[in-house]
């Protein structure tokens, strides 16, 4: 939401608080955005919410991004979404796919990067 990895690194230098990391119950794809942050914070004070693949049905990726003994381990590199996991998962009225792709175009628009 913040715009990217580095562009949450400079609201956060720029508030000057400690930064807490969590989730809105992404899928992996998403909390490895969101692990990146938390690797690359230079103090991290605080436990992360980045657990929550667990709570869904299923995730997009093969190898979802899991807790292992209450840490999510970093990837060498992002997941990358498989499609027929999600074909799988898909949302089966088109209307409110179209709703979702419209609302992210709006928010890249926002974001400067259009």
């Amino acid at each position: 939401p913040l715009g990217g990895v580095r562009r949450a690194l400079e609201v956060a230098a720029a508030a000057g608080l400690p930064c807490v990391v969590s989730s809105a119950l992404e899928t992996s794809v998403g909390l490895s955005a969101q692990l990146a942050l938390a690797a690359t914070l230079p103090e991290l004070d605080y436990a992360c919410g980045l657990g929550t693949v667990a709570l869904f049905e299923g995730d997009v990726v093969a190898e979802p991004l899991l807790p292992v003994d209450g840490f999510l381990p970093v990837p060498p590199t992002p997941p990358v979404p498989d499609p027929d996991l999600l074909q799988r998962y898909r949302h089966p009225d088109p209307d409110r796919t179209a709703w979702w792709r419209e609302r992210f175009d709006r928010v890249h628009a926002l974001l400067g990067h259009a």
